[in-house]
């Protein structure tokens, strides 16, 4: 393609135009914000110093294979790293050392940085290191696919996407929460707790959108009947317990007959799963975003014959 961009990036980039996966994009992102440590929210005990989420992902992502150990390596190595001369080179010897395919890629950034004060060159070698990961991670994910289909190719690559931001977000989380992993978990607090909830919301939206085909009244009275469903509330742990807590069997109930009125038969899978109380939840929630993301790739790969990277 004379723009350099190929299908699978096209369409990924075709899509964030779309209402509803810059929904998908936005859950995600909440999910990040209220995973992160916030001043006033962390664990009791010595002060630790920051860390860049980004160093975290970049020395899992690379060193994932080699163990725990390999990967503490890496982070211990950056954190080393000072804002000076001397810093600078050391952190090119992290990069070399554990970051071996972000160097390979990205050789003619990195030895153009010369300072950490130049921050134009600075910024291309982070550019070029989150876009060798993320190159990497829709090579991976395409070749897991077992889809033979273009459009069954690309959802599952979409999806498998989705869930390496997750399990990135996860892992961060619980890097960060202290030494060995103990102490208070990081609250998301009042404001996280809207933005995800507001999120979650428009994220039905798009549900109840797409089952009810542009039908404005439909769409309406769909997302009513979640709304209500919701508002059954949750059963679990209390203030101060551990563990997330789990709907209730009447939330679960009223949720499974507001997708059977009003996301079937575009839905009816998913609807199924929601009905056997034998079916991982996962599973379940990832059928209604496979659901969605389908619709939108489907939308977005009109005249696209291959699905690479």
């Amino acid at each position: 393609m004379g723009s350099g961009k190929t299908p699978f990036t096209t369409i990924t980039s075709s899509i964030r135009n779309f209402l509803t996966m810059k929904l998908l994009v936005l859950l995600l992102v909440a999910g990040l914000a209220t995973a992160m440590p916030r001043k006033g929210n962390r664990p009791n005990g010595p002060k630790q110093e920051k860390e860049d989420p980004s160093t975290i992902i970049r020395c899992m992502a690379e060193n994932w294979q080699n163990g725990e150990s390999q990967i503490k390596a890496c982070r211990d190595c950056f954190k080393a790293v000072d804002e000076t001369d001397e810093g600078l080179t050391k952190a090119k010897e992290c990069v070399s050392q554990f970051l071996k395919m972000e160097n390979e890629a990205c050789a003619t950034e990195i030895a153009a940085l010369e300072s950490f004060e130049d921050e134009e060159k600075g910024m291309a070698v982070i550019e070029c290191f989150d876009a060798t990961l993320e190159k990497a991670n829709n090579e991976r994910c395409l070749q897991e696919s077992q889809s033979t289909d273009v459009a069954g190719q690309l959802t599952d690559g979409s999806m498998c996407v989705m869930d390496s931001w997750k399990y990135g977000m996860a892992y961060v989380k619980n890097a960060t929460r202290g030494p060995g992993g103990r102490g208070k978990r990081p609250r998301a607090g009042k404001k996280g707790k809207q933005m995800k909830g507001q999120v979650m919301k428009l994220i039905t939206k798009a549900h109840c959108n797409l089952a009810s085909e542009g039908d404005e009244t439909k769409s309406t009275e769909c997302l009513q009947c979640f709304s209500a469903a919701v508002k059954l509330g949750k059963q679990g742990k209390g203030k101060g317990g551990r563990g997330k807590k789990e709907m209730s069997p009447e939330m679960v109930s009223a949720m499974t007959s507001c997708s059977e009125q009003h996301l079937n038969p575009k839905y009816t899978k998913c609807t199924t799963m929601m009905k056997d109380t034998t079916a991982d939840k996962k599973d379940t929630h990832k059928c209604y975003m496979r659901v969605l993301v389908n619709n939108l790739v489907i939308k977005c790969s009109d005249g696209v014959s291959e699905a690479t990277p």
